[in-house]
């Protein structure tokens, strides 16, 4: 008889995480290898209906979030890590028992530009931080440049030491 396999189940952040970087994280495609683009940091909070949530109004289709979620994204070239970043506000329906998240209301999420557009990083991490007093995700450097790529290009954003993952 086979035991049976259990799967660690992820938290409501760690479905957090991993839905942001699945519709954000972007690797450049050759030849030129293009842009990476990838979460740089997130914050979330449990949504509240009824608080001010940057939206005009809250769509009427059904779907009602469990998180709001402030993300920065940041992008690199071959050469270097851009220096400015851009920010906005996302609302997931989390769903711990069949882990899963998802986004709502998206079409309104990415309607417009930016909430915060062209910031320096320091800057963007304390916007993100507004939201809710600690980050959920943070990752200075381009995940896709592996640590040889790195030293050439002299990223200084980097952080922890050889593959070491993100802190989350």
């Amino acid at each position: 008889m086979a035991e049976p396999t259990s799967a660690k189940k992820l938290t409501a952040n760690e479905l957090l995480v991993r839905k942001l970087k699945e519709t954000f994280d972007r690797k450049g495609s050759p030849p030129n290898e293009g842009s990476n683009v990838w979460v740089m940091a997130a914050a979330a909070k449990p949504f509240q209906k009824g608080e001010d949530n940057g939206l005009t109004k809250i769509p009427d289709d059904g779907h009602r979030p469990t998180h709001r979620v402030r993300v920065v994204l940041r992008t690199s070239h071959a050469w270097e890590a851009n220096p400015y970043v851009d920010g906005s506000d996302f609302f997931l329906e989390v769903d711990e028992q069949q882990q899963k998240a998802e986004l709502v209301w998206e079409e309104d999420c990415f309607a417009d530009a930016p909430s915060l557009h062209g910031s320096e990083v320091l800057t963007a991490i304390q916007w993100a931080t507004e939201l809710t007093n600690s980050l959920l995700y943070v990752c200075l450097s381009d995940p896709f440049l592996n640590e040889t790529k790195r030293q050439q290009t002299g990223d200084a954003t980097k952080q922890t030491g050889g593959d070491e993952e993100p802190w989350m």
